[in-house]
């Protein structure tokens, strides 16, 4: 009899783990996130149809983007999310510039560091739940 109640304690202790392993992000991180997607989203048709004009703004937006994520993470003391904001600021700041002289490798090359940046946090930090939602890892 003891293995089961072992056995049951072990899952129940897990369970706990996982549900303070990770939170529901509140809603202003949540909207941050989905307009962080919808200028990539757009990054990506502008830099389809080489639109530089479009891609200059994609990349100034996202630049603000950034910032607040990297604000967001600071007040959490997340260094790895920090930087990976940073990063991702930086890159966004490349491809605005990049656009704005017209450089097609420019922006080929700073769109796959945003994109990567955007990546790299969410297997760090994003957990997908059964309900199709988000959470923060921690």
């Amino acid at each position: 009899m003891r293995v089961p109640l072992l056995t049951t304690l072990a899952i129940a202790a897990a369970g706990v783990v996982a549900v303070l392993a990770a939170e529901r992000p509140p809603e202003a991180y949540v909207k941050l996130m989905k307009d962080t997607n919808t200028a990539a989203q757009s990054l990506r048709g502008h830099a389809q149809a080489k639109d530089y004009d479009g891609i200059a703004a994609d990349a100034a937006a996202l630049r603000k983007l950034f910032s607040d994520a990297e604000a967001f993470w600071t007040t959490r003391k997340a260094d790895d999310a920090i930087g990976f904001a940073k990063s991702g600021g930086k890159a966004a700041s490349d491809l605005e510039t990049a656009a704005k002289a017209k450089n097609e490798d420019g922006v080929a090359t700073a769109a796959r560091s945003v994109n990567g940046t955007c990546m790299g946090c969410h297997t760090a930090h994003r957990e997908r739940l059964a309900d199709g939602s988000s959470a923060i890892k921690h």
